[in-house]
């Protein structure tokens, strides 16, 4: 009897010492990867709103991730712009959260067919990423614009 009171203490402490497996949750999305987005880009010109669906956007940051560049991709700021441009907004300056990033630029110009636009200059520029999604808001000069897009 006294064996199997040992025995069975000994079992309980050994049980009791090892560790249990942990709960593999999803792991935490890299939001501050470079990530290419498709989405929705809304133009509010003074001749009302102008959307164009399947934009693609590219998110590239710096190797500190502390600043990124966007580029739009063949977009169109009103329906009769005849040509559409790949737009590039640089020097975005990104804070990790805990859901993700925020992304803000208070003022830059932007770049596009190989050279600045200082007349659409870039103002306001806020965003977040959250998982797979970028949103983002600005004015290129005065025309407010905006973006929602999910990663690719």
């Amino acid at each position: 009897m006294k064996k199997s009171i040992l025995f069975m203490f000994a079992l309980a402490a050994v049980l009791a010492g090892c560790d249990k497996p942990e709960k593999q949750d999803e792991k935490p999305v890299n939001v501050l990867k470079n990530t290419d987005y498709t989405g929705t880009l809304t133009v509010n010109a003074s001749s009302g709103a102008f959307d164009t669906e399947s934009v693609k956007v590219s998110f590239n940051t710096t190797e500190k991730a502390d600043s990124a560049t966007i580029t739009l991709f063949q977009v169109k700021f009103s329906p009769r712009m005849p040509v559409s441009l790949d737009v590039t907004v640089p020097g975005i300056s990104v804070a990790k959260t805990e859901k993700g990033a925020i992304l803000i630029c208070d003022s830059i110009v932007p770049l596009a067919m190989g050279g600045e636009y200082p007349n659409y200059k870039v103002k306001g520029f806020e965003g977040e990423i959250i998982d797979d999604e970028l949103t983002f808001s600005l004015k290129f000069g005065t025309t407010p614009t905006s973006y929602q897009g999910k990663a690719l």
